[in-house]
């Protein structure tokens, strides 16, 4: 068996060897250039929501707006909003209290009221707590009109007897949702 002498292959042979070579590595680069960049990509969407969910629940100006032009018409009905929020979350308080100050600039009756017994950390969201789902007053609908020109996400749901119990509903501000 011969033994391969590089000395024997001419420099055409060589020429053709780089060129090919280069063209195969110029290639992998720019592959592993893209999946690099696509997974930096991915990597930099996943990091972007997880910081979201650290970053507390805002009323942005036009929402603060929108809402407090609905709740300039709806006020003279509905006259008070009882509102609540989770007491050992600093998020959903500072949250219930800048919805409670629009309630109050449109000219509503409302304050941040502490709930005994307390919410528990599965309450999410924005709520608005009646005493029956078969009975809803019509105030709720008009506080739904309110928070949906914000576009605030809510939902209706029954309280339990014990939860203000003099209250025919509540506007219940949960912990920031966690999907």
């Amino acid at each position: 068996m011969k033994s391969l002498d590089i000395s024997e292959i001419d420099i055409d042979t060589w020429n053709q060897l780089f060129l090919w070579a280069s063209v195969i590595f110029a290639v992998l680069a720019a592959v592993s250039t893209g999946l690099a960049i696509i997974t930096g990509n991915a990597i930099s969407i996943r990091d972007t929501a997880k910081i979201s969910e650290l970053q507390p629940r805002l009323l942005h100006p036009e929402q603060a707006s929108k809402m407090n032009a609905i709740a300039r018409q709806l006020c003279p009905r509905i006259k008070r909003i009882p509102v609540t929020a989770a007491n050992s979350n600093q998020e959903a308080l500072a949250y219930g209290m800048s919805v409670v100050k629009i309630f109050k600039q449109a000219g509503c009756t409302s304050d941040l009221m502490m709930p005994i017994p307390g919410l528990t950390p599965d309450v999410e969201g924005v709520r608005v707590g009646v005493r029956s789902v078969a009975s809803i007053p019509e105030e709720v609908q008009m506080i739904g009109q309110i928070l949906s020109a914000g576009d605030i996400p809510y939902s209706v749901t029954p309280l339990t007897p014990e939860f203000f119990p003099d209250e025919p509903f509540v506007l219940i501000i949960g912990a920031k949702p966690t999907s």
